[in-house]
């Protein structure tokens, strides 16, 4: 059963997925950016309103994302887009190098960030059972805060959502105003999800 309750789903957007009342979809910056941001996004993770890579999407006009956890499904060699962009895989693994200034300079194609999407248990499966994904370089990023988002809890202590993350990453990539762009739109979203809670609550 969908998260998003029979009930309810006709009074929700049917993009931000919050109450019409509270629909935020005019409120997001879309930022036209050089780097690409791929997002594989589990199946069971659609239709969660609290899906943090749906609000990414959003924000970027320079992105794609690809459900994964469906039988019999490859990922497809242009969601790589390898002769247009060097991809790096966000996630991190034992192997993964730090994403810095000094690291970016050792490519000379604009970077088409891949990053998975779901629980920590779900995510960190991802560049194993993806074929495509084995040879692409893996980097991490190391934040100095906590996380804002406040609809799910976070495994470690310093753990963040899929858009804080992509934010933290895109900083380096293209400097702290996009950063603070993506921020401001996580509060839009949190400030809508908080407000739209108490309004199904006391609907169901």
């Amino acid at each position: 059963m969908s998260t998003t309750r029979r009930g309810t789903r006709e009074k929700r957007c049917s993009e931000c997925m919050v109450h019409h009342l509270n629909c935020f979809c005019n409120k997001i910056e879309k930022l036209n950016l050089t780097t690409k941001v791929s997002i594989l996004l589990f199946k069971k993770e659609v239709f969660l309103p609290s899906n943090t890579a749906h609000l990414t999407i959003k924000s970027l006009s320079n992105s794609q994302d690809y459900q994964r956890g469906h039988l019999g499904q490859v990922l497809p060699e242009n969601f790589i887009a390898e002769n247009q962009y060097q991809p790096l895989y966000l996630f991190p693994t034992e192997d993964a190098q730090e994403l810095t200034p000094e690291l970016l300079k050792s490519f000379d194609k604009p970077i088409n960030l891949i990053v998975p999407d779901g629980t920590w248990r779900q995510a960190k499966k991802v560049h194993r059972r993806e074929p495509l994904l084995t040879s692409i370089p893996r980097v991490k990023i190391t934040p100095n805060q906590k996380s804002i988002y406040p609809l799910r809890r976070q495994k470690y202590e310093f753990g963040l959502c899929t858009h804080e993350a992509i934010s933290y990453a895109l900083e380096i990539l293209e400097g702290p105003i996009t950063k603070s762009k993506m921020m401001n739109n996580l509060k839009i979203f949190i400030e809508a999800h908080l407000i739209n809670r108490p309004i199904f609550e006391k609907e169901s």
